[in-house]
């Protein structure tokens, strides 16, 4: 069966390796030049199934209130963004009950465990390198009923396979030494061992050289702008790209139409998956978040952070990649504006300031990114087939691309070839919202 998969982030890379490992003929498009250059190039490195709850907690609506024209909330609402909300954000805030925000956040837990072990597969089949560590995370506390809120918490996600425990001040000044500065602020942490780090854009690159030697076919600078359909079937999708100068010193280069056809159709588009599914009348409440990170090169006699911390309070998670350290933890309703905002990114700056005061972190050392990420109205992925019966979707990850990715891959690929999924998958079933 020849598929065809739109979109070359992790998702799409990811779902075409194993569909090619199953036996198809896989084409890969993408608008960029090459892969993982959007939402995977720079998102925070880590790989967490300490942390599936959905960005819906129970109240988060205030939260959002209260967020409007402040620049370092940790995620912001921009007023001209509400019309394209409307009906998106109905369904964000019913799933912000507290019933249904343990569900989903269950939901996401047995995603990510399953993907932790997807992942490792993956790694042992194609032997690709992507700085991966695991050193497990710290998430740390600077007070005790917020301390003591989260333990009772894992203690209530453990029954569904969540692994940490809560350690004293003591025990993360030793687990991480590197925050002794901050000693007196610190009420402790919840140590989570299962979980890593890696550089998804490393991932994604390697990814895509070795499913190239497997077969796999890519067409990079290839926009889809339109799905055709025919009764119950995609049958093609209209996509423009850039053709190549005829020589090296020709400036002239000329946007070329063409119609691609297939047996079956991936759309893994991250946010943009949901103007594409648009054009076939299939609906799926996916909204972008504008998410962003600042990396810094180590500089000799800087601290080296041992393992990644997750500062509750403060909103901010800094990672350890390499010789680099990558600050994550902002993040904006701007609808598809990939402008990035120097306050957000100052912001960033001043909280790995915050938690590791002893760095010299400031802004014209740091390397800024932001990119969009596709968040699902109920804070959990889009896996699996539409109403239309060759058409698939493989989006809405949100904040967890990089945790859910493997096993999302996984469960497509047996979905689209009918084998045996290894866990449920019906609570990502796309059919769920209707459309």
């Amino acid at each position: 069966m020849k598929v065809l998969v739109i979109g070359a982030g992790l998702i799409g890379l990811t779902t075409a390796y194993f569909l090619r490992r199953s036996g198809h003929e896989v084409l890969v498009i993408d608008r960029q030049p090459g892969p993982g250059l959007e939402t995977s190039f720079a998102n925070g490195a880590l790989i967490t199934p300490s942390l599936p709850e959905p960005w819906n907690a129970p109240g988060s609506w205030r939260v959002l209130l209260a967020s409007i024209g402040r620049s370092d909330a940790p995620l912001q609402l921009h007023l001209k963004t509400l019309p394209s909300l409307a009906g998106w954000g109905l369904r964000f805030l019913k799933n912000s009950r507290a019933a249904a925000f343990e569900r989903n956040t269950v939901s996401n837990l047995k995603l990510a465990l399953y993907s932790l072990e997807v992942l490792k597969s993956v790694r042992e089949d194609t032997a690709i390198d992507y700085l991966h560590e695991a050193p497990g995370t710290l998430k740390l506390y600077r007070d005790r009923r917020a301390l003591d809120r989260a333990a009772a918490w894992v203690e209530r996600l453990s029954p569904h396979g969540l692994t940490a425990r809560r350690i004293s001040r003591s025990d993360t000044l030793q687990l991480e030494p590197a925050l002794a500065p901050i000693a007196a602020q610190v009420a402790g942490a919840i140590h989570c061992k299962k979980d890593e780090t890696g550089d998804a854009y490393r991932f994604c690159v390697a990814l895509a050289e070795h499913a190239r030697s497997l077969g796999v076919e890519f067409s990079w600078g290839t926009t889809a702008s339109t799905l055709e359909a025919a009764g119950t079937r995609v049958t093609a999708v209209q996509v423009s790209y850039v053709s190549a100068p005829l020589s090296t010193g020709q400036a002239q280069r000329k946007t070329a139409r063409e119609r691609l056809e297939a047996d079956c159709y991936v759309v893994a588009a991250c946010s943009y998956s949901q103007p594409l599914l648009h054009t076939v009348g299939v609906r799926v409440p996916i909204r972008p978040v504008k998410g962003y990170s600042v990396t810094f090169n180590r500089r000799p006699g800087e601290p080296a952070l041992r393992i990644p911390v997750l500062d509750e309070e403060l909103h901010a998670a800094v990672t350890p990649l390499g010789d680099a350290l990558r600050v994550a933890g902002t993040a904006e309703f701007t609808g598809y504006d990939l402008t990035p905002s120097a306050a957000r990114i100052e912001n960033l700056v001043r909280l790995i300031r915050k938690i590791l005061p002893e760095g010299h972190y400031d802004a014209s050392s740091a390397r800024p990114w932001c990119g969009l990420r596709a968040m699902s109205a109920d804070g959990v992925p889009l896996i699996g087939p539409t109403r239309l019966a060759n058409l698939f979707v493989n989006t809405g990850h949100g904040h967890l691309g990089w945790t859910l990715n493997c096993g999302s891959a996984r469960i497509l690929t047996d979905l689209i070839c009918g084998s045996r999924e290894f866990i449920d998958a019906a609570p990502y079933d796309p059919r769920r919202f209707g459309g």
